[in-house]
């Protein structure tokens, strides 16, 4: 058998479960969701054009390459199982934030998690068959990425947040929802979820372990990294400072308690005679105030260095970005460099 009749093969086990003649609601024809592809995208630096570069397009919005090369440690940052449906999201007091980035997708932090709508594209037969089904891993992911919208959406009410929250279409109806995942959950192995990209074999994602890991872990380790994790959070340094004074003020104040009963104590007459005690209580003072001395230089060196860094960084790819635009310009390239972007 040759390699295009695999290929047959495999986009006839994702076909909807409707016929093609009799689209369900929420699918569209091949040339309509070409139109749905946005006209912009960035990857990087780079200005992608979807609809005239969809391979591209596609692996940017369905492929997990940050999550991939960290697979080995994701054992640290959630659970290999199932996400959990969005109703129970919301009882655990979980808002919904919408994210394109599949990076992000079930990832969570605090009280948020990310969520990636599902691509309308995803409903298509002919989308299937003609961009999905011949490349390995592009497939492996929209598996994986239809997978844990069956964990996401089970039940009716699911399908209500999905569709409120702007993750599924509005039109989508419940009877035509079920029937979808019946034909595609036929053609996936639950036991062990071979077909899926291996990203998907977790579920949700803690943000805060995967920016250790992403700080740490060999795979991922650089300066870049190391500072900013796996999603950087806000830049701003009122937000710097009042994240880090506030373990300081906890430390601080546990500090206080001690000192405080240390005065209380030298304040009785057994304990004023107790050699040991006062030693203790002299030793622990001049701890107490190194320690608030040498966090809050640390605060300030910390914060000194990444002023230092963002700086450096930002002129760097400022001169980085330039250059490469006036190449592209002198040379006469077409590029996907916003230079073009303004031609």
């Amino acid at each position: 058998m040759d390699g295009h009749s695999i290929r047959n093969r495999a986009a006839e086990k994702l076909i909807p479960p409707i016929p093609k003649s009799k689209p369900m609601k929420a699918s569209t024809s091949t040339h309509d969701a070409e139109l749905s592809l946005p006209a912009l995208a960035f990857q990087g630096h780079r200005f992608l054009r979807p609809n005239q570069d969809r391979r591209a397009y596609l692996a940017l919005d369905l492929k997990t390459p940050r999550l991939n090369d960290i697979h080995q440690h994701l054992w640290l940052a959630g659970l290999p199982s199932a996400a959990r449906p969005l109703h129970r999201q919301k009882l655990i007091g979980r808002s919904i934030l919408i994210t394109e980035d599949p990076d992000e997708h079930m990832v969570w932090f605090e009280t948020h998690i990310f969520i990636k709508p599902l691509p309308d594209f995803l409903f298509d037969w002919d989308c299937w068959n003609d961009n999905l089904c011949s490349d390995h891993e592009l497939h492996k992911s929209a598996y994986g990425l239809l997978l844990s919208y069956a964990w996401l959406v089970q039940h009716k009410s699911d399908l209500d947040i999905a569709k409120e929250a702007s993750l599924l279409p509005e039109h989508l109806e419940w009877p035509d929802w079920v029937r979808f995942l019946e034909a595609f959950l036929d053609n996936v192995n639950l036991h062990t979820l071979s077909d899926v990209n291996k990203r998907y074999h977790y579920g949700e994602l803690r943000l805060s372990r995967l920016n250790t890991i992403y700080r740490l872990a060999p795979p991922t380790y650089s300066v870049t990294n190391f500072i900013r994790g796996y999603r950087a959070g806000s830049t701003w340094y009122n937000a710097f400072f009042e994240r880090h004074f506030k373990w300081m003020l906890a430390v601080f104040a546990i500090l206080s308690v001690f000192l405080s009963a240390l005065q209380v104590g030298l304040a009785t007459p057994k304990l004023q005679e107790n050699g040991s005690f006062q030693r203790a209580s002299y030793g622990f003072t001049i701890a107490s105030v190194v320690a608030v001395m040498a966090g809050v230089a640390l605060v300030f060196i910390v914060w000194l260095g990444l002023f230092g860094y963002y700086l450096l960084s930002t002129w760097w790819n400022d001169r980085a970005v330039a250059y490469k635009r006036h190449r592209r310009e002198t040379s006469g390239e077409a590029g996907l460099e916003g230079v073009t972007a303004h031609k």
